[in-house]
């Protein structure tokens, strides 16, 4: 191997919900002295960890097939500027086994910087990571990469889940509102009827599928997060929707999104 390039001033994130890739891909950044590595298990966290100056980095570096949210959704909801301390031209590597899959060809759809085909090689995550920091994006408007459709993800269940629909994060800083003054009352308002941060850890769902805010019936079950502002969760996925909770849900995409879908699905039973 080539002499590991130095890192030293540059800060990393890496997000994999498996213990041992995490661990791999720290330890080939430490071959390079890499300034500092935060870690996440998920995109959803990956998207919460950057709140403020002292924890964005220089560069992320993710799965693709990790659950609840995975390596595509999260580029989208960067490039769409769903967390306004992470810039959307924020340099990006994609980490997947499928070489020649639709998984790349939405990252590219998404203008990754990069991306590496596991098992990962240190040179080769090396020279990725040096054309990252070469190559800038010419970024296109948020819209454009809100419209993008994402391919089904194969969980390690062996579930195919649904990942067309990023998960519904409402940041009034993504998009003008109505009304910001009626929509922060509705978010209040559901919190209090509403709002836990209880749940199932980890839920196993399958038969996802999407389904407009609109056409949502009692006793469906949720297979995504809904959150408001930064990290502060409305419902967990594995809820089962009431009346009450359909109407406030109604109630805040007509002021956000009409056309809103969330993902629903089924619990496994285990046996």
């Amino acid at each position: 191997m080539e002499k590991a390039p130095d890192y030293s001033s540059k800060r990393f994130l890496i997000v994999d919900d498996e213990a041992f890739m995490l661990g791999t891909i720290e330890r080939i950044l430490k071959q390079c002295n890499a300034g500092h590595i935060m870690k996440a298990t998920d995109g959803g966290k990956a998207l919460r960890s950057v709140k403020d100056n002292f924890t964005q980095v220089d560069c992320i570096i993710a799965d693709f097939n990790m659950a609840p949210v995975n390596g595509l959704q999260l580029l989208q909801g960067i490039r769409a500027g769903i967390n306004p301390k992470i810039p959307r031209e924020q340099p990006f590597i994609m980490l997947t086994g499928h070489a020649d899959s639709d998984v790349v060809k939405a990252a590219i759809a998404l203008d990754v910087h990069g991306y590496v085909v596991k098992p990962v090689a240190p040179e080769k995550l090396f020279q990725t990571i040096d054309k990252v920091f070469r190559r800038p994006v010419d970024l296109k408007e948020a819209d454009y990469y809100r419209s993008i459709k994402l391919p089904v993800a194969l969980s390690p269940f062996g579930d195919e889940s649904a990942s067309s629909t990023t998960p519904w994060t409402i940041l009034s800083r993504i998009k003008p509102f109505k009304s910001q003054a009626d929509i922060e009352q509705k978010i209040d308002q559901f919190k209090r009827e509403h709002a836990t941060q209880d749940g199932v850890s980890g839920v196993r769902m399958k038969n996802k599928r999407e389904c407009l805010v609109n056409e949502l019936r009692e006793g469906q079950i949720l297979a995504q997060n809904i959150e408001a502002e930064e990290g502060a969760i409305l419902l967990r996925e594995g809820t089962h929707l009431t009346k009450g909770m359909i109407t406030r849900l109604k109630e805040i995409a007509a002021e956000t999104d009409p056309k809103r879908a969330v993902l629903i699905g089924d619990l496994v039973r285990e046996s």
